[in-house]
């Protein structure tokens, strides 16, 4: 009698371990996408970035069905705030969103800067004295430091899709002066087409936490299942250790 209820209690677990897959299995979660070269790159193939390549990983290893959507910066804090998306990434905490739920460690830490035409370069930015009368370009959904915004520099947002890809070829035409980039690495390097037309300089001692949103109406059987993924994983090997170590 005792091996026989023994038994029925294993079956009984089995199937509970069987259902509790299946479900995780039969969800879909709606990831939006921000274009932030050279982490997430909407100019190339998506599969190529490595912020996708390191993501997608963590939540295939959960067996959800993911679909991947890119959006431009506005639209997509619309999106997550209406409930169209479960996941946002990757986002700085600006201001003006109202309140943005970023349970997770900080996915990267971002190191901005400002680019300009090589003639018109400013090599060390913390001689804020020379943005005075200065057009700058910035994407919209950027959180630009205080350096900046304390200065008398003119600062233009730029919406839409593509804003850093925009920014560059505006400041190239002249447009603005400089265009704040949240990730110079992208255009400042000598496999760039554009290393012999566009300097950069660091904003060095400014470090942007760059977050995971979720949306509110994630449960919270679903949030802390992903949570958890992403902790195991970055004290495992961090996205910042993984973006370095590419070959």
């Amino acid at each position: 009698m005792f091996n026989k209820v023994n038994i029925v209690i294993n079956i009984n677990c089995l199937l509970i371990l069987c259902l509790f897959t299946f479900s995780a299995s039969s969800q879909t979660l709606r990831v939006g996408l921000i274009d932030f070269p050279p982490h997430l790159s909407f100019d190339g193939e998506l599969k190529k970035s490595p912020l996708y390549q390191y993501v997608n990983k963590i939540l295939d290893s959960l067996n959800y069905t993911v679909e991947y959507v890119k959006l431009p910066n506005e639209r997509a804090y619309l999106e997550l705030t209406k409930g169209q998306l479960d996941l946002l990434l990757p986002i700085s905490i600006p201001v003006n969103k109202g309140e943005i739920n970023t349970p997770f460690t900080p996915i990267f830490h971002s190191v901005p800067g400002l680019c300009f035409k090589k003639e018109n370069f400013i090599p060390i930015l913390s001689a804020t004295h020379r943005f005075d009368e200065l057009t700058i370009g910035i994407p919209a959904a950027s959180s630009p430091v205080t350096a900046l915004t304390n200065s008398k520099a003119k600062l233009i947002p730029i919406k839409g899709e593509n804003a850093t890809s925009r920014g560059i070829e505006l400041t190239q035409r002249g447009r603005f002066d400089a265009f704040y980039h949240p990730s110079p690495i992208k255009v400042y390097h000598r496999n760039s087409p554009l290393y012999k037309e566009v300097a950069c300089s660091y904003f060095h001692g400014y470090s942007t936490p760059m977050h995971i949103a979720v949306a509110n109406k994630l449960s919270k059987t679903t949030t802390d299942r992903i949570h958890k993924a992403f902790e195991t994983a970055m004290q495992k090997h961090s996205y910042e250790f993984y973006f370095a170590s590419r070959k």
